[in-house]
């Protein structure tokens, strides 16, 4: 059995059928994502949640993906689907991680806060608030609380909230911003097999997340694509 890392390296999100989990997981991926975004068309139902997870089994860090969806929420469908780890897609504010210290089902769960980052102070103020709430969250009980591993930068969009093929600002984000200092960051936003090593070389993330990159349609990835993407990444990771 494959350990599951601290922070994921590569990961493949929006997954909707086992074929794709199978093929991502010889592509040798740290992470699955799992969308809980109704609006999403990579979305998945608790069901079919679980049967990814059970296929998933415990070769890679399974990560529910949620927006703007109260602890007790996500409580259940971590508890359902056997997450590893939580990836908070809204607008939630580090109060989240004080509230879900108190759901028994995420006491110790892992926690990645998506953000765009377009280098504007409302950005900063909102990767600043976190940084600075998750300070003193981990001050206390730190054994039963949430871990944060991280940020996953996107590129923006108030509506679709990830998977829309744009690509992200990698040039605002090194040198890495004061904001970022000494905190892992998964670069998502229009990464492709074709644009792999530029994203790695520009942005220098510690991981990257890929979604339609890796599709013939939403939900459904294409195989190819995709074993090219972590081709490029480990070429490049060497």
């Amino acid at each position: 059995m494959a350990s599951i890392p601290s922070f994921p390296k590569l990961k493949y999100c929006g997954l909707t059928r086992t074929v794709d989990v199978d093929a991502a997981i010889a592509c040798g991926v740290d992470a699955i994502g799992l969308n809980f975004y109704p609006p999403s068309p990579r979305s998945v139902e608790t069901e079919l949640a679980r049967q990814l997870t059970l296929t998933v089994a415990k070769r890679a860090m399974v990560v529910g993906v949620f927006v703007n969806m109260s602890p007790e929420d996500v409580g259940q469908i971590v508890l359902a689907c056997d997450l590893d780890c939580v990836q908070l897609h809204g607008d939630e504010t580090p109060e989240w991680m004080n509230h879900a210290a108190s759901v028994p089902a995420l006491r110790g769960i892992s926690v990645i806060k998506a953000v765009a980052w377009r280098g504007i102070p409302e950005d900063q103020e909102i990767v600043n608030q976190w940084r600075l709430g998750v300070d003193r969250h981990q001050e206390n009980d730190f054994q039963n609380r949430p871990r944060f591993l991280g940020f996953l930068v996107d590129s923006f969009d108030p509506i679709q909230r990830g998977g829309t093929g744009k690509t992200a600002r990698w040039d605002l984000l090194y040198p890495r911003p004061t904001e970022f200092q000494g905190v892992p960051i998964l670069l998502a936003g229009g990464i492709k097999p074709e644009n792999v090593a530029e994203s790695l070389r520009i942005a220098k993330p510690e991981g990257i997340d890929v979604a339609s990159g890796i599709e013939s349609a939403p939900g459904i990835k294409d195989h190819e694509k995709m074993r090219a993407v972590a081709k490029a990444f480990r070429g490049h990771s060497q």
